[in-house]
């Protein structure tokens, strides 16, 4: 079909989509998508801005995808943002959707400048966001410069929780395009922990003081998708697997895509009374080893296991702790030091400790690691590919908005029989707190302070099945030592 009247078509589309609203569609391959309730209220929405959240697996990116299509086909001459934390991302997770939806006459794909143009000259321009909320400041204000040149009709994000709202605040004032019938900015979240949920659920606005109420009600669409909505298109044991082993908390998030208020405590993550057991129980190490604190050597009737949280070495520390199956933190490393160096920390505590299982985070410098340490025993974490309905295994842990909960409800389910030892690591539990800043994924360390312990710690401890014990007994224990050594330091009053 000529691209006169192919332009055309689109436009009679668009008159419906506009007017009456779609039920689904068929962009020319011969596959009709039918929406979902969700996708269908999503899609069909004109606000300002439109918000698309829930359960994993409930069909929203897709949803996301198939609008920005829509905007592209049905408006001669538009241009959209398509935007993710990483352009990476956007390149390996996004757009094999997009081309699977779209005959290959429609599009000419520029790799290299990152844009996707149709054949009535509308364009997708593909943006990585971390650009414009990370790294050196030259480089931000780069990529600031970079947006602030652009004239948009919508822009569409995947993942917002990933982003910062100064990102989100940017981008609002690109929505400038005149030749398009509305102007719109399409996003889609986990029900995280961050400033989304004071944006546009509770109607906050950001100010110098902090998100306080506001009198206007926001031009929004909230949209809710449940992974049971979806169960038609993933795979038969998908939904069971989510299920197994998860709080009702966790399900009611991550299945059903609820987001409510309790996700939104500003205060620390675990409770204070746990952290003044610690402190209790807190005594100095039985001996350093290769700048490693050591307070148990190896036992073969233990199960251990090893959380490790790298870093490159100049900004944040890179910390190791060692973990037991009778809930004990034995050994610790902290310190500024190069991927080569923690490689070799690394190595001498899977020696000394019998070749535990290694969990390292794998965020940034974490892939640097796995490759100086491939050769040990790492833990495999599990992906599922909604395209392919296959799951995969691969090196390490990930920290994302979605997994960060699950490392901290699992810690949180036996801290009761966990000692610790250290006092630096009890330090920073007690300025690890909820968060509603991206770069935190939901929790991390107060302003000023470190939480690479804490992670370590968390990791030490995932998934490491501990042995029931009376931890009341050792608390109570420490107390009276506590008392007696005070005793000779008691002053009688003079009265």
């Amino acid at each position: 079909m000529p691209k006169e009247e192919l332009t055309k078509k689109w436009q009679e589309i668009g008159k419906i989509w506009l007017n009456e609203g779609l039920e689904g569609i068929d962009f020319g391959k011969g596959k009709q998508y039918i929406f979902l309730p969700s996708q269908k209220k999503f899609i069909n929405a004109k606000n300002y801005h439109c918000l698309y959240y829930g359960g994993f697996g409930s069909g929203k990116t897709l949803g996301l995808i198939i609008k920005m299509i829509l905007c592209c086909l049905c408006f001669p001459g538009n241009r959209v943002l398509l935007g993710r934390q990483y352009l990476s991302d956007i390149d390996k997770i996004l757009l094999p959707d997009l081309f699977e939806l779209l005959p290959v006459s429609y599009y000419n794909y520029r790799v290299k400048d990152g844009i996707i143009r149709f054949f009535n000259n509308s364009e997708i321009i593909l943006f990585g966001l971390d650009a414009l909320q990370a790294g050196p400041e030259a480089e931000i204000k780069k990529a600031q410069q970079k947006i602030k040149g652009l004239n948009l009709g919508q822009y569409f994000i995947d993942q917002l929780e990933e982003i910062e709202y100064e990102v989100f605040d940017m981008l609002n004032t690109r929505l400038r395009r005149t030749n398009v019938p509305f102007a719109q900015g399409n996003m889609t979240c986990n029900p995280a922990n961050f400033w989304a949920y004071h944006y546009f659920i509770e109607n906050q606005i950001f100010t110098n003081l902090g998100w306080m109420p506001s009198d206007k009600k926001k031009d929004a669409c909230l949209v809710q998708a449940s992974m049971l909505e979806n169960k038609d298109n993933l795979r038969e044991d998908y939904i069971e697997k989510q299920m197994e082993g998860h709080s009702e908390d966790w399900i009611k998030r991550y299945v059903l895509g609820e987001w409510s208020k309790d996700i939104l405590v500003s205060e620390t993550v675990f409770d204070k009374s746990y952290i003044q057991k610690w402190e209790l129980l807190s005594r100095g190490p039985a001996k350093i080893e290769e700048r490693c604190k050591i307070w148990e050597e190896y036992n073969p009737i233990y199960k251990y296991q090893m959380g490790i949280d790298p870093s490159e070495g100049n900004i944040d520390p890179s910390s190791v702790s060692v973990a037991h199956n009778n809930g004990k933190l034995v050994a610790s490393y902290n310190n500024f030091a190069t991927i080569p160096e923690l490689a070799d920390v690394t190595r001498f505590l899977y020696q000394k400790y019998g070749h535990p299982l290694i969990i390292p985070e794998v965020n940034g410098p974490g892939f640097a690691l796995l490759e100086n340490i491939k050769n040990l025993k790492i833990y495999l974490r599990t992906i599922f590919d909604h395209q392919t309905k296959r799951e995969t295994k691969k090196l390490g842990w990930k920290t994302l908005h979605s997994t960060k909960p699950i490392l901290i409800a699992d810690f949180k389910s036996k801290i009761n029989n966990i000692e610790i030892y250290d006092k630096d690591t009890i330090e920073e539990f007690k300025t690890f707190v909820w968060s509603d800043e991206a770069r935190q994924k939901g929790a991390g360390a107060e302003r000023g302070f470190h939480d690479d312990r804490v992670i370590s710690t968390l990791l030490a401890f995932y998934g490491l099945k501990i042995e029931k014990k009376d931890t009341d007994i050792a608390h109570k224990e420490a107390i009276r030592k506590k008392l007696e050594s005070l005793k000779g330091r008691l002053i009688q009053s003079p009265i």
